[in-house]
Formats: structure tokens, sequence, C-alpha cells
């Protein structure tokens, strides 16, 4: 103690410069003793000023946790399970896409069919009149007549008689025909997912001109002579089938566009058939 009375003034030197090269050490380092010490950050608060965060990852976790309709930004996570995704259409809706028309023939509502009972059983509604007759069911018509081609192989297989005819442009699916009614009323119960529409009379006269480009006992033998004439930019194109034969037309044509269309098939190399 008496050295610090006697030596007082080289004491206080120390002192100052061992305060000063602290400082220099704390300020380097950027560390503040004085600083009060923060609680620790709940997820989801915002940072604390001095804190560097990734701004955009503290946005999207911030989002996350806000419950839609909520004023705060750090409500209570809650964990809501997915609901499952929605079945998917039958595969005659899902070919609307594709260039599907109505499946109904011109003669018959297309909201005719396929209504439903209070219990979830499909009914049919069947057309007036005698009992026997000829009776067919439709369960599409489409722009793209692969996709006819396509359906009408998968019910030939089920065991469906099936013929393909066109109506305008298009190729209509029908099923049948049956000699009653009872008949194609039940084949159209097996055929529910198709919209099927039960109509008395058989395969229509086809109105119009067609031009007739080829003939196949092989129903996939078609498709070549399909990607051919789209290749050339010729359409509509449609198919009629009555087993044994798939005819492939092009139309309808206007009577004036007739004698070019039938120029144009021919320098393909096609023998044209005119149809009425």
């Amino acid at each position: 103690m008496r050295w610090l009375v006697e030596n007082w003034v080289d004491a206080l030197i120390f002192t100052v410069f061992a305060v000063t090269v602290v400082g220099i050490v704390l300020f380097l380092t950027g560390v503040n003793p004085f600083k009060p010490k923060l609680p620790a950050a709940s997820p989801g608060s915002p940072p604390s000023a001095g804190v560097v965060v990734d701004q955009q990852s503290f946005n999207e976790q911030s989002s996350s946790n806000v419950s839609p309709g909520s004023d705060t930004q750090t409500p209570s996570v809650t964990v809501v399970p997915l609901l499952p995704t929605a079945e998917q259409p039958s595969e005659n809706t899902s070919n609307q896409g594709q260039g599907t028309t109505s499946t109904a023939p011109a003669s018959v509502p297309a909201s005719s069919n396929g209504a439903h009972t209070a219990e979830g059983q499909s009914s049919i509604k069947l057309p007036g009149g005698p009992e026997n007759g000829i009776f067919r069911v439709s369960v599409g018509a489409y722009k793209n007549p692969e996709n006819a081609l396509a359906l009408a192989q998968k019910l030939e297989k089920q065991g469906f008689p099936v013929k393909l005819e066109p109506v305008g442009n298009v190729t209509r699916v029908a099923v049948g025909p049956y000699k009653t009614r009872s008949l194609a009323g039940e084949a159209a119960r097996k055929l529910i997912k198709y919209d099927p529409q039960v109509y008395r009379g058989d395969t229509p006269t086809p109105e119009g001109i067609y031009l007739q480009v080829g003939a196949y006992k092989k129903l996939s033998s078609a498709e070549g002579l399909v990607e051919k004439l789209r290749s050339a930019g010729i359409g509509p194109i449609v198919f009629y089938y009555q087993e044994p034969w798939l005819k492939v037309w092009v139309g309808p044509v206007a009577p004036e566009k007739v004698d070019e269309l039938k120029k144009r098939l021919q320098d393909l190399g096609l023998q044209v058939v005119e149809v009425h």
C-alpha cells in the first residue's frame, strides 16, 4: 500500500494504458460488454437489430406460420393433413380435352341420360315405344378418330358389338344393335362410366360428301394412314367401322371442294372413292 502511495502516478499511467488496450481489443472484436443480453428468439419472430440473417428465408418461414385471417405474425403452427386428390374422370370425360364432342346422337338430347338416384345407383333413360326393334347405345363422339378407335378396340375386347360412324366431322362410338330395349338398357348399365345413351335405330346414313381413302380388316392398320393425312394437312378424318371393315373417310367436304381435295389425295398415292 505504501508503494502505491509513493508511486501512484506510475500506477495511474499503467491503468490508463491497460484500459486503452482492452478498449481497442473489444472494439476490433465487436464485443460490447455493456449490451444487455436479449432473450432467445422464438420460431418465426423477426430478427433482432444487429443480427445478420437471410431475409428471404425469414420471410418464407414467417409466411408459412401465419394462418389465413390472422393479424399476428407468429401464431402457433398447426399441421393440417392434405386432402386426397380428386378422382380421375372417366375415360369418356378425359377425352373431351382431346376433341370430344357431345356423346349424344343428334336425335337424343345430351341431358336425357346419366341420371343418378338418391341411393347413388345409376339410372338409364330408355326410349319409349315398343319393346322390340333396333336399339343402340352411344358411348362417345370424338374429333380425333384415334380416340374413337381406341375405345372401340377396348369395348370389343370386353365382348361388346361395336360400330364407328361419322356424324358430321366427328366419329361416334356405338354399341349394338340390340333387338329389345331391355337388352340395350342392360348394356348401357355395364357402360355407365361412359355416360351411355340408348336410342332407337340402326346406323344412320351419312349426311354430306365424304372421300374414302382406305379400308382395313385390322383396326390398328388405319393409324399410319391417319398420320399421313395429318402430315399433309388434310382433314377432318373420320372412321366408319362395321365388322369386319374399318373405312377411313375425309369429310364432310363442300361440293365445290371435292375435285380439289380428290387431286390432293391422289397426289399422295391414295385411291379415292366418293361416298354420299
